[in-house]
């Protein structure tokens, strides 16, 4: 599933195609520099059928005269003769190139498209791995190997942050501004287009790797699901946090990338579920994705998600409470013994609350702070903390990490510092840093996005990523009752209904299954009833269920006058929220599941959870926790609360149904699901299944 990375990232031996010695020197001259500032130890040969020295070195003419097999070629020529090239490389034992050079298919290019097809015909026959093409190179700091054109990444020093981004120019600016914030760096790789090397290779290079213990990422498309989730599996499993940056969240967003890198661009709703199932930390921007591999560098994971906030400013206090309900952030209450203790340590008139404000007269005293901090820290019912501090940046700025490295020394908890905008940073403020053993985060919403994804990392590790169960059971025969009695087996019951042939036929039905009853027209011709005006409800009699049922027919046949109708179906009327439910197969990463308020509204409220298969239970409740109308189904207005119980039973059989029978399911969708009061269940109103084509 996963191809090698070794010899790109620890070659032993390297060729530059292309070097010259050409008065405008280019990108070859710079990554010879780069290799020779940092002494790469291993051998490098320099390639170029038109020079025979170059930097003072021999230059060879092809590969067959370099005489023995090379791990790793830069190709740093222009694309028309990369084929050509690689491909006399190959025959002589080249075990991997990396493309800096454009034009290889991105954006419909068919004279590129054919470039890309010839080195992927090497690929197979050789085993030649390619990294590329369209990108800015790689660097891997023990190794010494600085294959990045540009002197910017000599200041890069050896971590534990393992980076892989598919934009060259955003990857470069982001390392070097990440640097300075704090962060060193095992392997940082700017992997373009990913013709054959993509994304899940290089995660699973970093997961395997004993260096590295973050993984930060800005992904355009993911060329291949399954290898992607099997390596974010792999990373949840070993504890090494994957955070991401998606490009591609709105429809131009994904046609720009698509162009750019001839990806393609997953649904968002979807990818946002494979996030949450595997523990991948999503940041909104690459200012967030520096923030989290900040507060993830600390090295420490809360033990549950009450957060503890100590500032010296009231207005602080008021925004992280904003920012906080935004994000969904659960502040820690504090024990009766600490609020009891607060207010003698803090300013007169201020509340010993959490957030704490400790007022201005006091944030100045590094050391009474300090002892607040430990105290709020020391509380129970905390179990992470962020305290605001100013970080020093000019040599002549008070500078003494020890009160607050005093507080870190004090906990086990992670204890993140703030400020409240961010800030111009410098090699003063990286060391005060490091010597504070706190990580500092530039601004207010910034921070409370930290605080929440190393929550959200630390559950998903508490959690796992539960395994989709292998298919079982043929039900492309099950019809009718047979249907209906495996749905009710898996939780989904349907009302009390009946089939009718014709208006008289369902009156009938009506009156047996007992007054009010809803009507719905049975057509292959009307999979959405109502835009065809296929559903009637609260029907109170036989007369009405006629007159129904004839005015139905007449709509769906002036609709299409090719219309068939089988019949009619009889319910009786169910009272409850309505709710939406639906299974079905994405094309690129599996069965999900939908769950969402609203019945036929639910288009235009939008208000949907969607992660992937298979749900459980505490999957399933914290679903519906996250939608916005959630209270409609507790106590509301004098009206008790719905049987949520019943709706995660619902949903958790959905679940085991599609996961069990998806060989022979495309779609399965409830809606609406009728919740009822406490203790009385659901009811599946109305099932739309759609069966996978058999292949010929």
């Amino acid at each position: 599933m996963f191809r090698t990375v070794e010899n790109l990232l620890r070659a032993k031996s390297i060729a530059i195609i292309g070097a010259s010695d050409s008065s405008r020197g280019g990108w070859a001259q710079e990554i010879y520099n780069n290799l020779e500032h940092c002494g790469f130890p291993a051998k490098l040969y320099l390639v170029n059928p038109k020079r025979q020295e170059v930097w003072g070195r021999k230059v060879y003419p092809n590969f067959a005269a370099i005489g023995e097999p090379v791990d790793l070629a830069l190709t740093v020529i222009p694309s028309v003769g990369i084929p050509d090239t690689l491909a006399e490389a190959a025959e002589h034992g080249l075990k991997c190139a990396l493309i800096y050079a454009a034009q290889f298919g991105e954006g419909g290019d068919v004279a590129g498209r054919s470039r890309a097809d010839a080195l992927l015909k090497l690929s197979d026959k050789y085993g030649l791995r390619i990294s590329g093409p369209n990108c800015m190179g790689a660097v891997a700091l023990r190794e010494k190997l600085l294959l990045y054109p540009a002197k910017r990444v000599r200041s890069l020093m050896a971590g534990p942050v393992g980076v892989v981004f598919q934009s060259g120019g955003t990857f470069q600016f982001w390392l070097q501004q990440a640097a300075l914030r704090g962060l060193d760096f095992s392997y940082a790789i700017s992997s373009g287009n990913e013709l054959d090397l993509d994304l899940a290779d290089y995660i699973n290079f970093l997961v395997e790797d004993e260096h590295t213990r973050i993984i930060a990422c800005l992904v355009e498309g993911v060329r291949r699901p399954a290898a992607f989730m099997a390596a974010a599996e792999k990373a949840l499993a070993a504890g090494k946090p994957i955070a991401l940056v998606k490009v591609g969240r709105s429809e131009r967003g994904k046609a720009a990338t698509a162009s750019h890198t001839g990806a393609i661009a997953s649904d968002d709703a979807v990818f946002d579920a494979v996030c949450r199932k595997y523990g991948i930390l999503r940041c909104p921007s690459l200012d967030d994705l520096m923030e989290t591999c900040l507060a993830l560098n600390q090295g420490r994971l809360p033990n549950g998600p009450r957060i503890a906030m100590v500032c010296y400013s009231g207005g602080a206090k008021g925004l992280v409470l904003d920012y906080a309900s935004d994000e969904g952030a659960e502040m820690a209450p504090l024990t009766a013994e600490t609020r009891e203790k607060l207010p003698a340590m803090i300013d007169p008139g201020l509340p010993g609350e959490n957030p704490l404000d400790v007022g201005p007269a006091v944030g100045v005293q590094a050391a009474k702070f300090a002892e607040i901090c430990k105290v709020v820290c020391a509380d129970p019912t905390v179990d992470l903390v962020t305290v605001q501090a100013l970080v020093p940046t000019e040599a002549a700025d008070p500078y003494n990490p020890a009160p607050l490295r005093d507080v870190f020394v004090s906990t086990d908890k992670p204890v993140l510092a703030f400020g409240r905008i961010a800030q111009n940073t410098t090699e003063v403020s990286r060391k005060y840093q490091t010597e504070s053993g706190v990580p500092f985060i530039h601004g207010l919403p910034e921070t409370v996005r930290a605080l929440q994804n190393l929550v959200r990392y630390a559950a998903s590790q508490r959690r796992g990523a539960m395994a989709l169960p292998e298919p079982r059971g043929d039900i492309s025969h099950l019809e009718g009752a047979a249907f209906e009695r495996l749905l009710a087996s898996h939780h989904l019951t349907l009302p009390r209904s009946a089939t009718a042939a014709t208006p008289e036929q369902a009156a009938a039905e009506a009156e047996r299954i007992g007054f009010p009853i809803a009507l719905k027209i049975v057509s292959p011709d009307a999979s959405h009833k109502t835009e065809v005006g296929g559903v009637a409800l609260g029907l109170r009699d036989a007369a009405a269920v006629r007159a129904a049922a004839d005015a139905m027919s007449e709509r769906l046949r002036t609709h299409d006058r090719q219309a068939r109708i089988d019949g009619f179906l009889v319910q009786e009327m169910v009272d409850g929220v309505e709710v939406i439910l639906g299974v079905r197969q994405d094309p690129q990463f599996g069965p999900f599941m939908l769950v969402g308020l609203g019945g036929v509204l639910v288009e235009a409220m939008r208000d949907v959870a969607i992660r992937l298969l298979p749900v459980g239970e505490d999957t399933a409740r914290e679903m519906i926790q996250s939608l916005r109308g959630a209270a409609l189904l507790g106590p509301f207005r004098g009206r008790p609360g719905r049987d949520v119980d019943a709706l995660i039973r619902a949903m958790t059989g959905l679940s085991g149904l599609f996961a069990d029978h998806r060989p022979w399911l495309s779609d399965l969708e409830v809606n609406p699901v009728m919740v009822l009061g406490k203790g009385e269940g659901v009811r599946a109103v109305d099932v739309r299944m759609v069966r996978r084509a058999r292949e010929a």
